[in-house]
């Protein structure tokens, strides 16, 4: 047992023909030289943080791909139509919990508050194209606005939103 014991001392003493140890290097900064004249040229770098908020699809009568034409859709008591009024021209980012494309030209996005925005596209684009959701860029007053900001499809498309309408739902009386 002391055999043991004085074999791990002479493994624990460091071996005097070792190297000592290195001194530590000497920090960048250090070694960057410094420009020798006032007029010397200095470079800057900025950091920009950019924030991209998902927005997710629901299901609509235009992006359902797996029904059929002829499948009878499911009967309502009384039919809720959606009659468009006037909007306000920006829509806080943070309200925005989801969307369905319902138009050739125009998504429907969905509030916190529970209401519906129709997003109507600029020329060209088209509401197919936003099946599986959108992307906006967050900007610094935080709003989605009309004839300013694009929302970008899964797909790579990009579009930029011309009009916003409230969608109120009305009762069809027939």
């Amino acid at each position: 047992m002391t055999a043991t014991f004085a074999l791990l001392l002479v493994a624990a003493a460091p071996a005097a023909d070792t190297e000592a140890p290195l001194a530590p290097p000497e920090p960048i900064a250090a070694m960057v030289p410094l420009p020798e004249s006032a007029d010397a040229p200095w470079f800057q770098v900025i950091i920009e943080q950019q924030l991209i908020i998902r927005v997710p699809a629901q299901r609509s009568s235009l992006t359902n791909f797996s029904a059929s034409q002829g499948e009878p859709q499911r009967k309502r008591e009384v039919p809720i139509v959606w009659k468009e009024k006037k909007a306000p021209k920006c829509v806080a980012m943070r309200n925005i919990i989801g969307m369905q494309a319902v138009q050739r030209d125009s998504i429907d996005l969905i509030t916190r508050q529970k209401q519906r925005l129709r997003a109507q596209l600029n020329r060209g684009c088209r509401a197919l194209d936003f099946y599986a959701g959108f992307y906006m860029k967050g900007n610094k007053d935080g709003q989605l606005c009309e004839d300013r900001d694009e929302i970008h499809a899964r797909t790579g498309a990009k579009c930029e939103v011309d009009k916003f309408r409230l969608m109120v739902a009305v009762r069809d009386e027939d």
